[in-house]
């Protein structure tokens, strides 16, 4: 039915996952909430069952259109859409866009045939959080999905970094974390990086909400980041930095 999301039963036993931030405290205890936007029908009923295998996976819904998207996202809340950049129409960029200013708290990861830099730079800039080819098969495709739901970036580390160049501002380029921001204020950051809401990052980390605003103006007010995604951003490319020493 035209405008109506399609959603899946599951199936088996699912394995429930856990979020951490700062030193590693859960946030939540929960399967993944995958919804799949895919076409044709067929395809899009047969990745949807392969994905309901998994343990840790739970489908809540099948989208064939940008309505549909929005109305499946709306009903089921889903940690993340697994959107086929081909397959939705011409402008996979901008319905990326408008989905994330609709539910920011959804993560996107794009599968596509067309893996090049150009495209993957171009919808990390539309507010994906990765894109993997679909050439490199369904074990990429989890290893992805899984990353994503974390809170990660999931794209080539030289191609992020040009995304992240073009998306945050220089001056927030240029600050360095160890220097400007406070332990506290860094694990907040963290929480943002991981895509967590306000609430949740207070509850990782045993203070209320209001304090995560306050760390978060001082933050905003250090970095000058121009929004929570572009902040998201440097503090993944932050992250990178201090794991390579």
């Amino acid at each position: 039915m035209a405008g109506k999301s399609q959603a899946t039963a599951g199936v088996g036993v699912k394995r429930r996952t856990t979020q951490q931030i700062g030193k590693g405290r859960a946030v939540t205890d929960r399967p993944i909430r995958v919804l799949v936007a895919t076409l044709p029908a067929l395809w899009s009923e047969v990745l949807a069952r392969l994905l309901e295998r998994e343990r840790d996976l739970h489908v809540v819904g099948r989208a064939h259109s940008e309505d549909q998207l929005r109305e499946a996202i709306s009903t089921h809340n889903p940690h993340v859409v697994l959107f086929d950049y081909e397959a939705l129409g011409p402008n996979s960029e901008g319905i990326i866009a408008r989905l994330r200013r609709a539910a920011p708290n959804t993560r996107t990861l794009v599968f596509a045939t067309g893996s090049t830099d150009e495209t993957t730079i171009a919808v990390l800039r539309a507010g994906a959080l990765g894109l993997v080819a679909k050439q490199l098969g369904y074990p990429a495709l989890l290893a992805a999905l899984r990353a994503v739901a974390a809170g990660e970036l999931w794209a080539h580390r030289r191609v992020a970094a040009q995304a992240i160049d073009q998306l945050v501002s220089p001056v927030l380029q240029r600050q360095r974390l160890p220097s400007q921001l406070t332990k506290r204020e860094w694990e907040v950051v963290e929480g943002v990086g991981r895509g967590l809401r306000n609430r949740e990052i207070a509850h990782a980390l045993g203070i209320s909400e209001r304090t995560v605003k306050s760390h978060l103006n001082n933050v905003f007010s250090k970095t000058h980041a121009s929004s929570r995604f572009a902040l998201s951003l440097w503090s993944q490319g932050e992250a990178n930095r201090k794991r390579q020493g």
